[in-house]
């Protein structure tokens, strides 16, 4: 191996590790390790037509009226799986990021209406409407997923290792 990939697999794994660990906030407190924000979330973003950094509902009503438009590319009023694959690809970033066709389909018949497809958009944005006033705020899209682990387990407490002695 060349002296160059080793000093890169090197300070990758260093970054890792770094990234891994866990920081600290201002008070001392643990940071979360990370947060997720959910490929729907992105596409909701996008609906803020007035740019004040919150969609309300008629915001949201609008624009998915708007995605169902875009995805019923033959115009029937219902979107094949094709449709709706290729719609997912473009504007979700494809089939291995949610929702999913059948999260929109409840009926299992293949079609996904322009109702079944309001109503699982429109309960999507009130779940993520946290503090039901009616409108989203970017930071009640982000979800913390996992926290950095406190030393010594929950609580911060050491837990005995099998010979008695205090560990972590």
């Amino acid at each position: 191996m060349r002296f160059s990939t080793i000093a890169l697999l090197a300070l990758g794994t260093a970054a890792l590790a770094a990234c891994a660990s866990g920081g600290r906030g201002p008070g001392g407190e643990r940071e979360p390790i990370r947060a997720l924000i959910s490929a729907d979330a992105l596409m909701f973003a996008t609906f803020d037509a007035n740019q004040d950094l919150r969609i309300s509902m008629d915001e949201v009503q609008a624009g998915v009226a708007m995605e169902f438009l875009r995805a019923d590319m033959n115009r029937d009023a219902s979107l094949q799986p094709i449709e709706f694959q290729n719609w997912s690809n473009a504007v979700l970033g494809g089939g291995s990021t949610g929702p999913y066709r059948l999260d929109f389909d409840r009926n299992v018949d293949n079609l996904i209406t322009a109702e079944e497809f309001t109503s699982e958009l429109t309960a999507r944005a009130r779940d993520y409407d946290s503090d039901e006033d009616g409108a989203i705020v970017r930071n009640e899209f982000i979800r913390v997923i996992g926290q950095a682990r406190q030393p010594g387990g929950p609580g911060g407490q050491r837990r005995p290792i099998p010979d008695g002695r205090p560990g972590g």
